[in-house]
This record gives C-alpha cells, sequence and structure tokens, in this order.
C-alpha cells in the first residue's frame, strides 16, 4: 500500500475487517430514510397545533430530528470512502466512486425532469436554468432545484476528501494529523456558523452584487455544499479513532466525548432556535454535532439489526430517489380526491401520503433490481 494513502491511519482496517460488521449503519439508513419521506410528505403536520412554550411540535421535529438524515447519509458515505479508498488503493475515487455517483446524479435529473414534463406538461427548474450563466450553475448543483442535490455535494466533499488524504501523506507524526484535523474541522464549522449569521441578516432589497452581498447569496441558498464541509474532518477523525481501537465502551475519553457532543448539539439547538425562527436548512452546527454522534453510536452498537431494518437500509437509496416523484410529483397535483379526503378527515391525507410515498418507492426500488442496468441506481 503506497505511503500516501496510509496517512490518516488505515493501515489497520484489512484485519479489523474480518471481524467488525458496521450493522450500526443499518439502523441510521433505515430511520433516516423514512424520515426523508417523513419530511417530504409533511407527516408531522399530524400534530400541527401542538406546542412546546412558544415552538411548534411540527417545526422541532422537523428541524432537530428528521433534518439530520442529510448529515448522517454524508457521515456514513465519507467513513465508507476512507475505508474504501484504502482497501482499494488510489484508483478507487476515479474508477469506482466518481462513476458511481456521476451515473446516479444524470440517471436521476434526467428522470425527474422527464417526469415533470410529463406530468405537468414543462420543467419549471429546467426552464429557469436557461435564464443565465448563474441559474444554469445553480440548477446544476442543486439537481434540478431538488433533493437530488445530494449527489453533487456529495461528489464535491469527496473530492476534497481525496485532497485531503493525498496531502495527509506529506506528514508524518500522527499529533500533527490529529491537530491539523481538528483545527481544520473547527475552520469549516466557522464558516457554517459564519452562513448561519448571513443568513439572519435581511435582503435590503437592493439587489446589490458586492461581495458582502454574494457571501450572503451564498449563505441563503438551500443548496450550498460549503455547508458540508466539516463532515470531512469528523469522519476523517472518527476513522483516525476507529482504526486505532479508541472506540471502545470502556474508553473513559471516548464516553468524555460522546457527552460533551450530547452537550453541544443541545447548546447550538437551543442557540439555534433562540436566534432564528427558520431552521429548515444545513447552515447549523447542531446538524454536524448531532450526526457526528450517531456516527460514534452507530460504530458502537453491539445490536443486531432485525431482517426488516436490513431490508429498509438496503432500499435507502431507491427510497431516497423514488419518493420524490410522488412528494415532489404527484402530491403537488390538485388531486381531488385528497381534498375530498382531507375535508373529511383533517391531516389524514398527510399519513396517506407518506404512506403511498414510502410503499411505493420500496416496491419501485424491488423492481429495479430485476433489471441488469437499472439495479445499479438503487
Amino acid at each position: 500500500m503506497s505511503a500516501t494513502k496510509s496517512s490518516i491511519n488505515f493501515d489497520s482496517y484489512s484485519e479489523k475487517a474480518q471481524t467488525y460488521k458496521l450493522e450500526g449503519f443499518d439502523f441510521l439508513r433505515a430511520i433516516f430514510a423514512i424520515a426523508i419521506v417523513v419530511l417530504h410528505s409533511r407527516l408531522f403536520m399530524v400534530v400541527e397545533g401542538f406546542k412546546i412554550g412558544s415552538l411548534s411540535v411540527v417545526d422541532i421535529l422537523n428541524a432537530n430530528v428528521v433534518y439530520i438524515a442529510v448529515p448522517v447519509f454524508f457521515q456514513i458515505s465519507l467513513f465508507l470512502f476512507y475505508i474504501k479508498s484504502e482497501k482499494m488503493g488510489s484508483g478507487y475515487l476515479l474508477q469506482k466512486r466518481f462513476p458511481k455517483l456521476i451515473s446516479l446524479y444524470f440517471f436521476w435529473v434526467i428522470s425527474k425532469i422527464v417526469f415533470d414534463i410529463f406530468l405537468k406538461g414543462k420543467s419549471e427548474s429546467l426552464q429557469n436554468s436557461t435564464s443565465s450563466v448563474r441559474s444554469f450553475i445553480e440548477f446544476i448543483v442543486s439537481g434540478g432545484n431538488s433533493p437530488l442535490y445530494f449527489f453533487f455535494s456529495l461528489a464535491f466533499i469527496i473530492a476534497l476528501t481525496e485532497v485531503l488524504v493525498l496531502s495527509f501523506g506529506k506528514i508524518r507524526k500522527n499529533p500533527i494529523k490529529i491537530i491539523t484535523l481538528y483545527s481544520l474541522l473547527f475552520i469549516s464549522c466557522a464558516l457554517v456558523f459564519l452562513f448561519a449569521l448571513l443568513r439572519l441578516i435581511p435582503d435590503d432589497g437592493t439587489g446589490g452584487v458586492g461581495l458582502f452581498q454574494a457571501a450572503s447569496n451564498i449563505a441563503k441558498w438551500a443548496y450550498n455544499p460549503l455547508n458540508f464541509l466539516p463532515y470531512i474532518f469528523t469522519t476523517a477523525i472518527v476513522v483516525q479513532e476507529f482504526n486505532s481501537g479508541k472506540l471502545k465502551k470502556n474508553n473513559s475519553k471516548l464516553k468524555l466525548k460522546l457527552y460533551s457532543l450530547f452537550f453541544l448539539f443541545l447548546i447550538f439547538t437551543v442557540l439555534e432556535w433562540n436566534y432564528s425562527k427558520e431552521l429548515l436548512h444545513y447552515s447549523r452546527l447542531s446538524l454536524v454535532l448531532g450526526s457526528w454522534l450517531l456516527l460514534y453510536l452507530a460504530l458502537l452498537s453491539t445490536r443486531k439489526p432485525s431482517g426488516i431494518v436490513r431490508f429498509i437500509s438496503g432500499c435507502s437509496l431507491g427510497i431516497y430517489t423514488f419518493h420524490l416523484f410522488f412528494t415532489h410529483g404527484f402530491f403537488e397535483m390538485d388531486l381531488n380526491v385528497f381534498r375530498t379526503l382531507d375535508q373529511i378527515f383533517p391531516n389524514l391525507v398527510f399519513l396517506i401520503e407518506f404512506s403511498i410515498a414510502l410503499i411505493f418507492s420500496v416496491l419501485a426500488t424491488m423492481l429495479f433490481r430485476k433489471n441488469n442496468f437499472l439495479k445499479d441506481f438503487v
């Protein structure tokens, strides 16, 4: 194995892989794949009206539970990239990971555009993309202004992860690597915090084009991939600890770290709610801390996932992509049957939409897996 590729201390993985199964990831994938459908089908609207103090229970559940799903998927994907990159060598990124992400991006974005044209007679996201160079760039980065931005953002941060791994090949002393990782994590978190502050500044309505205005526009953009930079360094730190044997339940330093992450998560959650009432975005340090904590807990878990958990986990990619054709497709249409149901059973329509989106996403995933070409996209 090349010296550069063992620079983040991945040497012991091949031995560990024989006995250590990452089964905790099945729980995270299953739970948060469902959480994504919950968010986009607005399922929590069934408890609309309930409050904790002045805060809506719906807003709390959306912002602090289901919105952690995407960060969790980034943490898992980057952790596995670090591991597989070391195991397969320097060609893994260009030969395996990038082609996979690019094919997923183009297949699903094009499919969604074609679907929108078929369903609505037009694709607003595609039409808007031709209005300016900026609009076209935003269209590409945002995956057609949809949750499919995940594939672009993942490719973006994985490319930066590869740069980190190669750069660490020049650092020989392990303590320096750790200090560097925490320093880069702090800088990236400071950037996310800056984005959060910029979001609090209202638009002046002048349409300014200065540096400050440009930074403010980036901060307020829902699909800003820079929000996900901290996950590069959180996962690198976890991989270091994983391969050095530090992830043990009787490790007092690890326990202190887990409790610290939990309390920091709570602190930043409270601060976010106190200073901003619009939290459905990823410029939030609570999401970094919460997903980092969940990554640790998944790796420490010794509980065996049940068959249904493993099944849903295996369908997580298909659920993430297919559900959009319902929540961002059929359910956006003004269907008489849903209006009638909503009048008879208020809020029941959200449960129906969730159930349809989840069940049919799983069925479509299973159908795709029966085709040798289509199975690569789920």
